[in-house]
C-alpha cells in the first residue's frame, strides 16, 4: 500500500475531497498531504447555500493529529463559490472550522486537553502555539454560547468579582439550578448590566429566584427585570456583613489595648472571623484567651455566630428567631454589630427569601475558587475579554466540540 492510499484510508476525507500526493520529510519528522477535489458544487461558509464553484483561494495549510509521532499537515485550495446572497466568498470544508488552522480532530483534541490542563501544558504536549490554542478556546466558547437555548434559568444569581488590581470588575451571572456561568459582564454598574437585561426581557418573566448581594443596584435591577422572581441574599452576603462588623469592633477595641494585650491578641484576631466549628484545634487555646482579652469583640462574635444559627431553622420558626436576635444584636454594646443587625432588618424579606428556597453560598463559593484557579493556573490574563473567555470555558458547562 503506497502513502496516498495509506492516507486516503486513514484521513477519509469526505467526498468529493480526496487524497492527491503526500511527502514525508524524515529529517524534520513532518508528512505533509494534500487534498484535491472532483467537480462539485459547494455551500456558503456563511449561509450555507449550495453554490457553483467560482474560482480558487491560495493554498493553505491546517495542522493535523501527528503520525506516528510526525508532525502532519493538511494542504489545500479552498474554492470560492459565487453566493447569490454573499457575494463570493470561500466555500465551507469539511475537515476544518473557518478561521482556524487545525483540523476538526485537531481541534477536538485540544478543547478536551485545554479542559484538563492549563495553557502552556497543552503546548507542550499538542506542539500547538499559545496563540492557536487561546484562538481554538475563543472559537469554542461562541460556538458553545450559539449553541445554548437560553441564557437565563428558573434559578439564577448575580455576583461580583474583582479580576484585576485598581476596581476592576466582572459581573457573573450565574444559573443555580445547573450549577453553571451563564455570561461574564465587563464592570458592576448598573448601566454596564442593564442592556443584558433588556435583549432577554421576555425570558427573565419566567425566573423564579434571583440570588444577590445586598446592593441596591442589583436589586432594583432584579425587581426591573424578573417581576415574578424571590429575591434572596444568599447566606454568604449576609454573612460577610456580620463579619466585617466583627472585625470592625475588634480593630475598635485592639486600638485602645495596652501594648502587652495587643501582643496576645495578634495571633488570634483572625480567629474571631472562623465559625465556631471550623476554628482550627491548634487555635482555640489561643482564641479563648483572646476573648477574655477583648470582649465586646467576643459579644459581637457570639451575636454572629447565633445569626448562623438561627439560619438552619425552618422559615415559621426564622422569622420569631429573627426578631430575638435583632434585638439583642441592636441592643448590645459594640455600635458595629448594632448597625449590621439593622441592616439585616432592612433586608429581611430577601434573607427570608433565601431561607425558603435553600439559596446557599455553596455554588458562590465553587465558582469563585474554580475562577481564582483558571487565573492563578494561568499565571494572570493580558485583558478582560482572554480572561472572560477562559471564565465560560471552563465554567460555562458549553457544548465547546464541533459536531
Amino acid at each position: 500500500m503506497d502513502l496516498v492510499t495509506f492516507y486516503q484510508h486513514i484521513l477519509c476525507p469526505p467526498a468529493p475531497w480526496y487524497v492527491s500526493s503526500v511527502e514525508c520529510f524524515d529529517n524534520e519528522k513532518r508528512v505533509d498531504v494534500w487534498l484535491e477535489h472532483t467537480p462539485s458544487k459547494f455551500r456558503c461558509e456563511h449561509c450555507m447555500v449550495e453554490c457553483p464553484v467560482y474560482d480558487h483561494a491560495p493554498e493553505r495549510a491546517w495542522r493535523h493529529l501527528n503520525s506516528c509521532e510526525y508532525q502532519t499537515f493538511i494542504h489545500a485550495r479552498i474554492p470560492r463559490v459565487k453566493c447569490p446572497l454573499c457575494g463570493v466568498v470561500n466555500a465551507s470544508v469539511p475537515f476544518a472550522t473557518s478561521g482556524l488552522s487545525v483540523t476538526l480532530p485537531l481541534e477536538k483534541l485540544s478543547i478536551k486537553t485545554l479542559q484538563e490542563c492549563t495553557m502552556t501544558g497543552a503546548e507542550e504536549l499538542l506542539g500547538v502555539t499559545v496563540r492557536k490554542l487561546q484562538h481554538i478556546q475563543e472559537t469554542a466558547v461562541e460556538r458553545g454560547m450559539g449553541r445554548r437555548q437560553s441564557d437565563v434559568s428558573s434559578m439564577m444569581g448575580l455576583d461580583e468579582k474583582q479580576v484585576f488590581a485598581r476596581h476592576k470588575y466582572f459581573t457573573i451571572i450565574t444559573d443555580l439550578r445547573e450549577a453553571k456561568v451563564l455570561d461574564v459582564i465587563d464592570g458592576r454598574k448598573i448601566e454596564a448590566i442593564t442592556p443584558w437585561f433588556k435583549e432577554r426581557r421576555g425570558d427573565l418573566k419566567f425566573t423564579e429566584v434571583v440570588a444577590v448581594d445586598m446592593n441596591a443596584g442589583y436589586s432594583n435591577l432584579a425587581h426591573s427585570f424578573m417581576p415574578n422572581a424571590d429575591v434572596c441574599f444568599d447566606k454568604f452576603h449576609v454573612m460577610q456583613v456580620l463579619n466585617n462588623a466583627v472585625d470592625s469592633t475588634r480593630k475598635e477595641e485592639q486600638s485602645a489595648m495596652t501594648e502587652d494585650q495587643r501582643r496576645q491578641m495578634f495571633g488570634a484576631r483572625y480567629c474571631f472571623l472562623y465559625g465556631k466549628e471550623n476554628l482550627p484545634e491548634r487555635n482555640r487555646e489561643k482564641f479563648e484567651a483572646a476573648r477574655s482579652i477583648a470582649q465586646k469583640t467576643s459579644r459581637a462574635w457570639s451575636v454572629k455566630e447565633a445569626f448562623r444559627d438561627i439560619w438552619e431553622l425552618a422559615p415559621h420558626d426564622f422569622k420569631d428567631s429573627f426578631k430575638r436576635w435583632y434585638w439583642w444584636a441592636t441592643h448590645s454594646r459594640p455600635r458595629h454589630i448594632a448597625a449590621a443587625g439593622k441592616t439585616l432588618k432592612r433586608h429581611f424579606t430577601g434573607i427570608l427569601n433565601a431561607v425558603i428556597h435553600g439559596v446557599t453560598n455553596a455554588l458562590t463559593e465553587e465558582l469563585n475558587n474554580k475562577i481564582k484557579a483558571i487565573k492563578r493556573n494561568a499565571c494572570g490574563y493580558r485583558n478582560k475579554a482572554n480572561f472572560r473567555t477562559a471564565i465560560l470555558f471552563h465554567c460555562g458547562k458549553l457544548d465547546l466540540l464541533p459536531h
